[in-house]
């Protein structure tokens, strides 16, 4: 009895063979001796042996790779890959085999980038089978080991060979494809060029097939380069074996190649005549088969594709019409027929003289010529050439032998120039091999090109056996087991038989050189032949003589000699390659152009003889040493069904193409040694599964997995086994024999269970049966008494009725008699009462009646006694107003008659200074100084004019309805005041004329001044007198007008009304227009940065020009210093004993110097006064006069420090000006300087001030170098806000750099920022490499920046606006911002440091302690805000890809259940370990996430954006983990992450909504996939069940998915129903959105928030206060005392 017989017991589930199906399930029913008795599943009842009935597999779902199968062998094999394949799981693993099932549909979710992403660097197994995983796994291990890659795709017509390749080379093309740096803009790249050839190779090179509309006829071998940046840098294509023979012969109901065909219906009317096309059913190589059109294939369409392929890859018009005139040529040649002629010769048949016609036409060759060609034959010999006839079956040969030739070369031309255009790289670091080659062909009828097929793939079977034997002892020497005595299957008897030495195809060509050789000869010297005699996989058939077998790896198959002859013959005859190669179409002539060789006239031959057989083994051999210098890779196509139709699953056809493909091959090979799946497992697993042998070992602490191993084998009794590193390795029946073990414990164990569960029953139902008789017992006792005690109650009820009807008759008397005695009573009393109410009634209304005339004798005595007092109180008002008036005056009179006397008297003591001869010009300074205070008195009887005529309109307004009095005292008041401007401004003019003649004549003109302004005074004596006169008019007027007064009230009132109404659709309108305008503005400000660029590139070639300025400015400046004597009185100052001269403006104190003059006196000069003269004030004027901003910036600059005084809104007639370009130049003699040589005082003087502009500068640079320095350092917080961000801002608001047209600070601080980030991604590679963390992965460093980069950036975007561009203010005066931009762009840096220092504790806002508005900021700052919103852009992500990179790996452990001691005890507290482990992790990281971003201080939206990704990221892993991976779709699996999901819903409570918002939302995909996972009936769930309540969001593409891949780990149960199944397939079908093909989710890495939302949600709360000086700036200096100031918003 054999082992099988052993391991089979009663109620073992086996298979057993059946003619139809191959295999089918059947269960033993019982044992008998060495035979088993077994039912199928249709009831039918067999007696077989053991070894012919292979136990089932455990796994009724099937597996994903079928070496993890307990029993590996054929019926296991062929029912995984059908269960699969019923669920859509096309793809399957054989260990590293892919087995690629044919679909007959469109699976689009399977494939595309979304696809490509998730298997791109995953290691092979980890996903889902997928031909993704094969290509990966080829491109990293060619990336790993710098070694070619080759990728094997092999299988019959129809089993999807060529599709898988694209989908190799596509994701090569995804991997490795990317434009180089020098490729043109339009250019294709080598993987596009590779992938658009496709289509060409398949219109010439494809046929349809009796299995296939779509079969490659010939082999191919793409060769991917790589260069050593690992991106392709060039291809290669190589073509194997075109079946040549289809193009003149075709079987019914095949097609010849697709070129004919969609030539024949494609080509344009004008193409048809050019290239005499007739329709396809007209030739005769088309019309030998019926089938001229594919279903859903329009060959038309089909044409133009190829022709744009064409295109594509690089053939130019002329050599694309040149090929399809061939192909024309070769479809015309075929219908040339010929007829016997004279003497056994053969001539054209008159049908055919035109075909011979256009293919000489086609073919660029004379007619004559062809027609001899074809029917004659010539041979050369020594005594000349000798022409003999052929007879019509030769000529046929000869021209179908010509058709074969002309296809064959033209399709090797186009491979050539695929690969020219492509480009080869022979300099690749390495390459990837696509390998499309026909599979295993055994036919009924087997022909020469079967055998060819078959050799090759014997070929490639040996290459396949050497890898898996090499990856069977790869896997044994990793295990440190003895595997010497392993013996594997080989093939090379069958490869010597066929080439080895006088072997079948040196046999072949030998008899091919025979002319007059028959197939019956080939066939008698094939079984004559020793090698084939002593070889035992051939032998002759018993039925034919010229056939053979030949015993393949794959089956016997039987092989016809009747064309092998004809077509191993590759000959062309000398009169075609003579004729051809001298066409005029240079097409042909270059197909059939051979270089001349050496020797060539010596040959007297009429052909050149080739063997098909030969070129191919010698291309096959070229081929295998390519592919032994590279890693293989298998994928093996399936051809599921022969009718090409979905869901169509065939047992018999596809366990035949297993066999072919060498799947079952390579499991006998693994069966010979350890088989893997069952017989080769992980010790865990092995624990798992056989625990219950052993028991007691689970309880043993100090026992591993292996030990518990060894000691359930020692117990079973099993003698085949070893022991690896990490798994146990079992003989071939070893495995079964321990499940019968199993199985036979379990079933004791499961008869004791049924016996005690029996018992346990049966006492169940005995108690349950006394507790029901107890029961009934109870029931009828107390039946008995609820009838008493319901009579009980009716007589208790009788009485009660009785007494109340009693009760109720006595009431009712009662009641009668007591509502009479009240009706009685109630009329009497009414009664009474009424005429007590008439005598009150008539008292209250005689007291109404005095009362009312008391009143109104009381008030009509108050209203007399109100108009009297009302009388005395204006009377006096008026007269207490009139003498306050006349009061006023009278001040005034005597406040300007005090002022005239002394400055009388002071004129009469300069009239006595004057007569001093030495004194003039003091006298005449002096002068000026009285003058000016003679000016403000004049001021001020001005001002108290204006407040004479404020009164009179105050009277005017009150007195506005008296017409005609009012309008005579306005223009009496308006004449003279008419008057009295006209005498001042000529009194100004007076004024003028008298300083400048005071110079020459200063005693005369004052003593003429002063009597003028004696004259003038009494004249406005006179008319203050006058409006005295008209005030009392005025006032004698106001009786007359209080009566019209309350009618003009009510005039105003509605005037008022009107008024608002007005203003509120005045409002509206301007409202609108400042819209437009700001969108004007936004406009103007592009265009203004564009401008201020262009504007800086002009200033930096103006700088050379300026510094060459300014020495002149200097001079010019010491120049006008020396002069100013003459226009202000010196005050001269005793500093360390030199003698310094300070201006002091003019009414300015005379104790106070300038600040200019505190300079000097603060530094030591030299011994020589130092004096100032008026040409500074020259400049300002002329200044002011050709730009009053100019002007005004210059006086800003140095009129503070020269004592200068204002220049005025206008210039002044007969003043000389200057343009901005005169104020560098030197004053010249003309100018009024004393002579052009710089005296010792100007020299000392300009270097004074150069000094003073340096040491300003310096001291600005050096608090800019302080700042910087210090925001590189972490500077903390003050009250939650960034000080770094509060003191960057609070700085440049300061220093005014907002509204700087050029600075280089925000460029520094953007640098700073940009350091501390960017310098750290430099080191991440050195220091990934030593796995050491950066800065840059230190989230708390990053978390800084991004607090201070957003709260930056919010007060910017609060604080600065566009600048709005204009330089002047609505009345014409300059602005402060136009003045300052003009002085910059005028006088370059020289004055605006000295400005910004005098106001150094004050912005331009109002103060650093005042309010401030909006600032109009410049370009360089608004650039510097787009600067920090993309840092903000930058830094979140790095923050948040930091911790993705972190919890990437601890994912993995959260949707995966850990292996422990599978369900035995121990696997519940081990599995909540590791699961509170990985998302503790997890939580942990999250935790000190959050931290930081508390203790940095981010903006809660900011945190709320960043963990709402990261939750979101979590759901995206676990959920494509889930669907990716069948191990994870598990009932157990699910209950473990529902568990981790609950602790990641705590930790988001505990967070709070504050920081993490709704982030559970993120995970609603998991949870809902989790939900479905543990659900328990399934089957009976609907599908609208599912999709409403269970899984509402998962799309019909994941349940689908879900459903197909669950397995129940645990219990057992089934998925959903398979009418729920059909439903989501069908509803699949049906869907045409492209969005729901993927079932996967991707990772939106997109920012999740924008910059208004994040600034919107920001307060300014603790922003604007004053802060404390951080240490790194505190300074003797105190040049950042404005710190500590409070900033506080203007209401303006």
């Amino acid at each position: 009895m054999t082992l099988e017989a052993v391991v089979h017991t009663t109620g073992s589930k086996v298979w057993i063979h059946d003619a139809a199906e191959s295999w089918v399930k059947g269960e033993v029913k019982k044992v008998e001796g060495d035979q088993i008795v077994v039912t199928t599943e249709g009831g039918k009842e067999l007696k077989l042996k053991p070894d012919d009935a292979p136990l089932q597999n455990f796994d009724s779902r099937g597996v994903e790779d079928m070496t993890r199968l307990p029993y590996l062998h054929e019926p296991g094999v062929l029912w995984n890959l059908k269960c699969r394949y019923q669920v859509d799981d096309i793809y399957t693993y054989t260990g590293t085999i892919l087995i690629a099932v044919n679909p007959f549909a469109s699976l689009p979710h399977l494939y595309g980038t979304h696809m490509m992403d998730q298997y791109k660097g995953s290691e092979l197994g980890e996903l889902s089978p997928h031909v993704y995983a094969i290509a990966d796994a080829s491109y990293r291990q060619m990336r790993k080991e710098g070694k070619g890659q080759s990728i094997l795709v092999s299988g019959e017509s129809g089993a999807g060979k060529t599709e898988t390749s694209k989908l190799i080379m596509k994701y090569l093309a995804y991997m490795g494809g990317q434009k180089s740096d020098g490729q043109a803009k339009g250019e294709r790249s080598v993987e596009e060029q590779v992938l658009e050839s496709n289509p060409l190779l398949e219109a010439f090179g494809n046929a349809k097939t009796v299995r296939n509309d779509n079969s490659s006829r010939f082999g191919k071998y793409v060769e991917i380069n790589f260069n050593k940046n690992w991106v392709i840098s060039g291809a290669s294509i190589r073509t194997y074996l075109l079946e040549r023979s289809r193009v003149v012969s075709v079987n019914n109901p095949e097609r010849n190649y697709h070129i004919f065909y969609q030539l024949c219906d494609g080509a344009s009317p004008e193409e048809k005549v050019k290239m005499r096309l007739l329709p396809a059913t007209e030739y005769r190589y088309l019309n030998q088969s019926t089938c001229f059109n594919l279903p859903r294939v329009d060959n038309a369409e089909e044409f133009n594709q190829t022709v744009q392929a064409m295109t594509r890859v690089g053939i130019p018009a002329s050599d694309q019409e040149g090929v399809l005139c061939s192909v024309s040529a070769v479809l015309s040649l075929g219908n040339i027929m010929f007829d016997n002629g004279p003497e056994d010769s053969c001539v054209v048949t008159a049908d055919s003289e035109r075909f011979v016609v256009n293919t000489a036409a086609l073919l660029g060759v004379p007619t004559e010529g062809l027609r001899k060609a074809l029917t004659t034959r010539t041979r050369l010999t020594p005594d000349g050439p000798i022409v003999s006839p052929l007879d019509p079956k030769a000529a046929a040969e000869t021209r179908d032998s010509l058709a074969k030739i002309i296809y064959a070369k033209m399709f090797d031309w186009l491979v050539a120039r695929i690969n020219a255009a492509i480009g080869e790289d022979k300099n690749a670091a390495a390459s990837v091999g696509v390998l499309d080659i026909y599979g295993f062909e055994s036919f009924k009828t087997n022909d020469f090109e079967q055998f060819c097929i078959n050799l090759a793939n014997e070929k490639l079977q040996q290459h396949f056996n050497q890898h898996v034997f090499k990856m069977e002892q790869a896997e044994y020497e990793r295990e440190k087991i003895d595997w010497s005595y392993i013996q594997f299957v080989d093939n090379q008897d069958v490869l010597d038989l066929i080439e080895g030495k006088v072997g079948i195809l040196d046999l072949l060509d030998e008899t091919c050189r025979f002319p007059k050789a028959t197939p019956a000869d080939l066939a008698q010297k094939l079984y004559d032949s020793l090698t084939c005699k002593e070889s035992k996989r051939f032998s002759k058939p018993r039925t034919s003589n010229t056939s053979f077998v030949v015993d393949h790896y794959a089956g016997v198959v039987t092989y016809e000699t009747a064309n092998f002859l004809d077509k191993n013959k590759d000959f062309v005859v000398a009169e075609h390659q003579s004729l051809l190669s001298a066409s005029s179409s240079s097409f042909v002539s270059e197909l059939f152009y051979e270089p001349p060789a050496e020797g060539d006239g010596k040959g007297y031959k009429a052909f050149k003889f080739n063997s098909v057989a030969s070129q191919f083994k010698k291309q096959l051999a070229d081929l295998m040493t390519q592919l032994h210098t590279m890693e293989p890779h298998y994928v093996r196509c399936i051809k599921p069904n022969s009718a090409n139709k979905p869901m169509m699953f065939e047992n018999t056809n596809t366990l035949h193409q297993l066999r072919c493909g060498g799947v079952l091959e390579a499991v006998r090979i693994s069966c010979a040694g350890f088989p893997p799946g069952g017989l080769m497992r992980p010790y865990a697993d092995f624990v798992d599964h056989f625990w219950q042998l052993a028991p007691d070992l689970l309880r043993q602490d100090n026992l591993d997995d292996r030990d518990i191993t060894t000691k359930i084998i020692t117990k079973a009794d099993i003698n085949g086994y070893q022991l690896g590193e990490t798994k146990v390795f079992l003989r071939a029946g070893q495995m079964a024999l321990l499940d019968k073990v199993r199985t036979d414990m379990l079933n004791g164990a499961a008869t004791t269970i049924q016996r005690f569960s029996k018992g346990w029953l049966a006492a169940k139902h005995y108690r349950k049966m006394q507790a029901a008789a107890v029961f009934m017992q109870s029931a009828a006792r107390a039946l008995h008494a609820r009838r008493v005690y319901r009579s009980m109650r009716e007589t208790n009820a009788a009485l009660a009725l009785q007494s109340l009807y009693r009760t109720h008759r006595a009431q009712k008397e009662y009641n009668a008699v007591y509502g009479m005695i009240l009706s009685i009573q109630s009329v009497w009393r009414g009664k009474n009462a009424r005429a007590t109410f008439m005598a009150l009634r008539k008292q209250h209304a005689a007291v109404a009646i005095q009362a009312a005339w008391r009143c109104h004798k009381a008030f009509t005595k108050f209203k007399a006694q109100r108009q009297a007092v009302l009388a005395v109180q204006t009377a006096y008002r008026i007269k207490a107003a009139t003498k306050f008036k006349a009061q006023r005056q009278a001040v005034l009179a005597v406040q300007t008659a005090y002022r005239i006397k002394m400055a009388k008297r002071e004129l009469r003591q300069l009239r006595v200074d004057a007569r001093e001869s030495g004194k003039l010009l003091e006298d005449k300074n002096a002068l000026e100084l009285k003058v000016a205070e003679l000016q403000g008195t004049l001021d001020m009887v001005q001002n108290q004019r204006n407040e004479l005529r404020q009164a009179v309109k105050d009277e005017k307004a009150l007195l506005a309805e008296a017409e005609e009095k009012a309008l005579l005292a306005e223009a009496e008041k308006k004449a003279l005041l008419a008057e009295a401007e006209k005498k001042v401004k000529a009194m100004e003019a007076e004024q003028a004329t008298l300083i400048a003649a005071a110079q020459t004549t200063a005693a005369a003109d004052l003593v003429v001044e002063i009597a003028e302004r004696e004259r003038w005074e009494k004249e406005a004596e006179s008319i203050q007198t006058q409006l005295t006169e008209l005030t009392e008019k005025a006032a004698k007027e106001k009786g007359e007008l209080d009566r019209k007064l309350s009618t003009a009230q009510d005039y105003i009132q509605r005037q008022m009304n009107e008024r608002s109404e007005i203003e509120k659709k005045f409002h509206a309108m301007k409202d609108d227009l400042i819209h437009r305008l700001q969108n004007a503005c936004n406009q103007r400000d592009e265009a203004r940065g564009q401008v201020l660029e262009l504007q800086d590139q002009v200033e930096k070639l103006r700088e050379v020009t300026v510094k060459d300025r300014q020495m002149m400015m200097h001079a010019a400046a010491a120049t006008a210093a020396s002069a100013s004597q003459a226009y202000t009185a010196p005050r001269t100052v005793e500093v360390a004993g030199v003698n310094v001269t300070a201006v002091a403006a003019p009414g300015a104190d005379a104790g106070a110097l300038s600040p200019a003059a505190g300079q000097l006196a603060a530094s030591p000069g030299s011994a020589e006064a130092i004096r100032l003269s008026p040409m500074m004030a020259s400049l300002v004027n002329r200044a002011q006069a050709a730009a009053p901003g100019y002007a005004k910036a210059m006086y800003d600059s140095m009129g503070g420090m020269l004592g200068m005084p204002p220049p005025s809104a206008g210039g002044q007639a007969g003043r000389p000006y200057g343009t901005p370009d005169e104020l560098g130049r030197s004053p010249g003699p003309q100018q009024g300087t004393p002579g052009s040589a710089e005296t010792e005082i100007e020299r000392k003087t300009r270097e004074l001030q150069a000094r003073q502009q340096q040491l300003i500068q310096e001291k600005r640079k050096q608090e800019e170098e302080r700042l910087l320095n210090s925001i590189g350092s972490n500077l903390g917080f003050n009250k939650g806000r960034p000080l770094a961000a509060v003191v960057v801002f609070r700085c440049c608001l300061q220093w005014r750099y907002f509204q700087a047209d050029r600075t280089p600070m925000f460029e520094r601080i953007i640098g700073v920022i940009g350091s501390k980030i960017e310098s750290q991604q430099d080191d991440n590679a050195f220091l990934a490499y030593c796995k050491i963390e950066s800065q840059q992965d230190d989230n708390a460093f990053l978390a800084y920046w991004l607090s201070n980069t957003v709260t930056l950036l919010h007060m910017l975007q609060k604080n600065i606006k566009p600048a709005s561009g204009s330089q002047f203010s609505r009345g014409g005066q300059p602005t402060v911002r136009g003045a300052a931009s003009a002085a910059r762009s005028v006088f370059g840096g020289l004055f605006n440091r000295s400005a910004a220092l005098n106001s150094a504790d004050a912005s331009i806002h109002g103060g650093g302690v005042g309010g401030f508005k909006q600032v109009e900021a410049k370009y360089p700052a608004l650039l510097f805000k787009q600067q920090l919103d993309a840092f903000v852009q930058k830094i979140f992500p790095m923050m948040r890809d930091n911790v993705k990179k972190v919890i990437s790996p601890m994912l993995a452990n959260c949707i995966h259940t850990p292996k422990g001691r599978g369900t035995r005890g121990q696997h519940e507290p081990a599995a909540q370990a590791a699961l509170s482990k990985s998302w503790g992790d997890i939580l942990c990281v999250f935790d000190t996430l959050l931290a930081t971003l508390k203790e940095n201080f981010v903006p809660k939206v900011l945190v709320q954006a960043l963990f709402k990704q990261l939750f979101s990221f979590v759901n995206v892993q676990l959920f494509n983990q889930l669907l990716l991976r069948r191990e994870c779709c598990s009932f157990s699996n699910g209950e473990y992450v529902k568990t981790g999901l609950a602790q990641v819903e705590n930790w988001i409570q505990a967070a709070g909504a504050d920081f993490v918002a709704d982030s559970w939302d993120e995970l609603k995909y998991i949870r809902q996939a989790v939900t479905f996972l543990v659900i328990g009936n399934k089957p009976k769930k609907s599908l609208e069940e599912i999709t409403t309540d269970l899984c509402p969001v998962l799309s019909i593409q994941q349940l689908y998915r879900i459903s197909t891949m669950y397995w129940d780990d645990r219990y057992n149960t089934e998925t959903v129903s398979a009418e729920v199944l059909a439903r989501m397939k069908q509803q699949m079908v049906d869907s045409n959105s492209s969005s729901s093909h993927s079932f996967l989710l991707d990772d939106d890495s997109t920012l999740p928030f924008a910059a208004a939302e994040v600034l919107g949600a920001m307060d300014d709360k603790d922003l604007y206060v004053g802060v404390p000086v951080p240490e790194t700036l505190v300074g003797s200096d105190g040049g950042f005392a404005f710190l500590e100031k409070e900033v506080r918003f203007s209401q303006a």
